[in-house]
């Protein structure tokens, strides 16, 4: 019975395979702006995820529909994949023991805790990009909520507890509704997250929202405590009534790629054969600009720029996330290499019985290097992520505006034109990923 047992564990472990989507296929098509090639690879490619990857499917799904502009469909592949997220991190608190005895590739993939965040934010986004407000709210207060409930069943905490970017596009959709002790609440918690990515990230404070706490203090009436808060900055602030005159204009800039997972293999020749321990690791893509400004041009043809700063760099957060875990995953790994060397000599002992030494010796060579071939690092990720986030926020004279950003090679590139009237809030996207 043991050696059947033995048997059927290692057919069940060939198994336990990495998705083989071709992502290089994709890169290219998305460089070259091809919409309909990218949205026909991938519908077509959907198997090559495998079964246990079906979330990374709708990500990626999600994400090209997002660049190519059909925000409908990005929106129902982000909803499909927030509720698939949610389902499959909850059934991952007690699905550890499947992907014991052979790896973590045999259970279904429930995303990184940043990756289940980012799924709420890039929700937000297309919201935004609709001007369906209240749903891009609904998306931030659930992001809100999110990392709170992961951390609370971790022993160890990871630093990632907070998105600040999250908190921060909350307080100005806050703001837009007139809900402004909202805003200042939203606003505060952004500060205090941003001092969190600044300690573990290197991301600073963007100055922008120090003034947007500052602006709503008043009615929201908090001004004590928002200069409390802010001591120290000394850049300008416009009053909230005069801020209420103006247009906002808010503009968003993904930039280059998110990291992607590699295999780290360690193995061990022992005496009776191999031991492994395979782990995952973060490599990051160089990005080839990291200067982003936003240029608007009024109708007489008067030009105003806003320096864009790193409000979420995701390259960051990804590869610190990593590492906050590392304990637990080297934990894992190596009691599941221990589980795995009882189960072979188990195995070898009863051949042993029935067969004689030399089946027993073959027994435990031919079991050890089975159990190392099958020890897999899990190196799936949502590889269509951007690496940063720029942001920059203007106040200006009502009225229509062209878009343009600046880049590193000193060209413009024109966005679009946007007409903001007084006490409004218009969103500009840019999008260098590729």
């Amino acid at each position: 019975m043991k050696r059947l047992v033995f048997v059927v564990a290692l057919l069940i472990a060939t198994t336990g395979c990495a998705p083989t989507f071709n992502y290089a296929n994709l890169d290219s098509l998305l460089r070259a702006g091809d919409c309909i090639g990218s949205k026909e690879m991938i519908k077509a490619r959907q198997a090559d995820y495998g079964s246990h990857a079906q979330l990374l499917y709708h990500l990626d799904n999600a994400m090209i529909h997002y660049q190519c502009g059909d925000l409908p469909t990005t929106a129902a592949e982000f909803s499909e994949a927030d509720e698939m997220a949610q389902l499959l991190w909850t059934k991952s608190l007690s699905a550890g023991a499947a992907s014991f005895l052979v790896n973590d590739l045999i259970i279904d993939y429930p995303g990184e805790d940043f990756e289940r965040a980012l799924i709420n934010l890039f929700s937000a986004f297309t919201y935004i990009r609709q001007n369906e407000f209240d749903s891009a709210l609904v998306e931030c207060r659930k992001l809100n909520t999110l990392l709170t409930e992961y951390n609370d069943q971790y022993e160890s905490k990871n630093v990632y507890k907070e998105d600040a970017l999250g908190r921060y596009i909350s307080g100005i959709l806050s703001e837009m509704d007139g809900e402004y002790s909202e805003a200042y609440i939203y606003y505060y918690e952004a500060l205090r997250a941003y001092r969190d990515y600044n300690a573990a990230y290197g991301t600073p404070t963007p100055a922008s929202l120090y003034a947007d706490l500052l602006r709503v203090a008043g009615p929201a009436d908090r001004r004590s405590e928002a200069k409390r808060l802010t001591k120290g900055y000394n850049g300008s602030v416009l009053p909230h009534r005069e801020a209420r005159r103006k247009g906002r204009i808010v503009y968003v800039h993904l930039n280059g790629k998110a990291p992607m997972k590699v295999e780290d293999k360690i193995t061990h020749i022992g005496p009776t054969g191999p031991i492994s321990i395979a782990f995952p690791r973060y490599v990051t893509f160089p990005v080839a600009c990291s200067e982003s400004s936003l240029i608007l041009t009024d109708e007489s043809g008067l030009t105003t720029t806003a320096q864009a700063v790193l409000a979420e760099d995701i390259t960051r957060i990804a590869v610190k996330n990593l590492d906050d875990r590392k304990a637990r995953i080297w934990a894992k790994t190596i009691a599941r290499a221990v589980a795995k060397q009882v189960a072979v000599h188990a195995a070898a002992k009863e051949i042993e019985k029935e067969q004689g030494e030399l089946a027993g010796m073959f027994a435990q060579l031919a079991g050890q290097v089975a159990a190392s071939a099958t020890e897999k690092a899990d190196t799936r990720c949502w590889r269509t992520l951007p690496g940063e986030i720029y942001l920059a926020s203007r106040f200006v004279e009502p009225g229509e505006y062209k878009a343009s950003a600046s880049s590193c090679n000193g060209l413009d590139t024109y966005l679009e034109t946007v007409s903001v009237k007084a006490g409004q809030t218009v969103f500009v996207f840019n999008n260098t990923m590729y």
